[in-house]
């Protein structure tokens, strides 16, 4: 039986929001983890009780830099190799686009549960990011990508 295009690629790009999400997921584990061992250094630096002179707005904007910086490159490298499925131009601008939406939204609602400050557009630096990362795969041209070619095989499944 004979997959169609529009079918396979409706599982390619639902497979990319999926492996967004758990990018972003790890991406924001990996600032809280930040956020807690700079306070933890912090701690052993200055001593237990003068700790808290630290701000906790300066470990949340350490912690929001970094997850920014993080889902820019993932979303790079996802659009990246989004594209080698021979997607059109207004197709992978289409899924960056949503996939930036989805993980700034999954940002905001992630981190009204941790240990973060939350903040009103906290998923907007986020959002933003993504739509940087996932713009500039989608404006380089194809001899830029950064996956070899030898990447192209998990989409050889593709019809023309």
């Amino acid at each position: 039986m004979r997959k169609s295009r529009g079918r396979v690629l409706f599982l390619v790009f639902s497979t990319y929001i999926a492996v967004s999400h758990l990018a972003q997921a790890l991406i924001l584990l990996a600032g809280l983890t930040a956020a807690q061992s700079a306070f933890a250094l912090g701690r052993l630096a200055l001593g237990a009780q003068r700790a808290y002179w630290l701000k906790p707005v300066l470990a949340d904007a350490a912690a929001f830099g970094l997850v920014s910086a993080m889902t820019a490159l993932a979303q790079y490298y996802l659009t990246c190799l989004l594209a080698l499925c021979r997607t059109g131009r207004w197709a992978l601008i289409a899924a960056a686009g949503s996939a930036a939406l989805f993980s700034g939204l999954f940002f905001w609602r992630a981190v009204e549960f941790s240990s973060l400050g939350v903040y009103g557009f906290s998923g907007l630096p986020v959002t933003l990011a993504a739509l940087i990362g996932g713009f500039a795969a989608v404006s380089q041209g194809p001899e830029e990508n950064p996956w070899p070619e030898s990447c192209s095989r998990f989409f050889s499944h593709l019809p023309d």
